[in-house]
């Protein structure tokens, strides 16, 4: 699986199946680029909690690796009891409309029912459902700003179980511990 970073970032752009059809666009002129990206470090590990860091490419964001463009987010796996489905959570720190906001990105299988979102549930307590905001190949993302009440829950909770749907009413449950969770967000205030 590709990097947790690299799914929804620059990175993400698709290549047209059949490179002789008309491209479109802002980067229809452009040339494909060939550079690999650069590989993602773990940095930090906090419990359960890994912090993985990423340079940028000048292309990618318009800073380059040597100028401070660097990616950093923590992020966490799990498995459904049903085999070859799973979620990864990331978490990043952006902005939006000025303000400095915490975002989650939930990557989950292709085939799983977009309308509902995926319901996340902290220690047993409906919390919100995140919204899926685009798939790609190989993964499904959903997107959201977390809250400051979601995010204290975050920290304060054990267990964090985000459900994503098969089909209406059809949820699969993936427990994520919170284990280092503070810890882990506390981290990336550093970088």
């Amino acid at each position: 699986m590709a990097s947790p970073l690299l799914l929804g970032g620059a990175h993400a752009q698709q290549q047209p199946a059949n490179p002789e059809l008309k491209q479109f666009g802002p980067r229809a002129n452009q040339a494909p680029r060939q550079q690999q990206p650069p590989k993602p470090e773990i940095v930090a590990t906090h419990g359960d909690w890994a912090v993985q860091c990423q340079d940028q490419p000048a292309e990618a964001g318009g800073e380059s690796a040597a100028t401070g463009g660097r990616t950093c987010g923590m992020f966490q796996s799990a498995k459904s009891e049903q085999p070859g489905v799973g979620l990864t959570l990331v978490i990043v720190k952006g902005e939006q409309d000025g303000q400095e906001v915490i975002m989650l990105r939930v990557m989950a299988p292709i085939g799983v029912y977009l309308p509902t979102g995926v319901a996340l549930e902290i220690d047993g307590d409906a919390v919100s459902r995140v919204p899926f905001a685009r798939c790609i190949p190989q993964t499904c993302i959903a997107i959201a700003a977390a809250s400051p009440p979601t995010l204290e829950k975050l920290k304060k909770g054990g267990v964090a179980n985000f459900i994503i749907y098969t089909g209406p009413g059809n949820g699969l449950p993936m427990q994520l511990s919170l284990k280092g969770f503070t810890a882990a967000l506390a981290e990336l205030d550093k970088l």
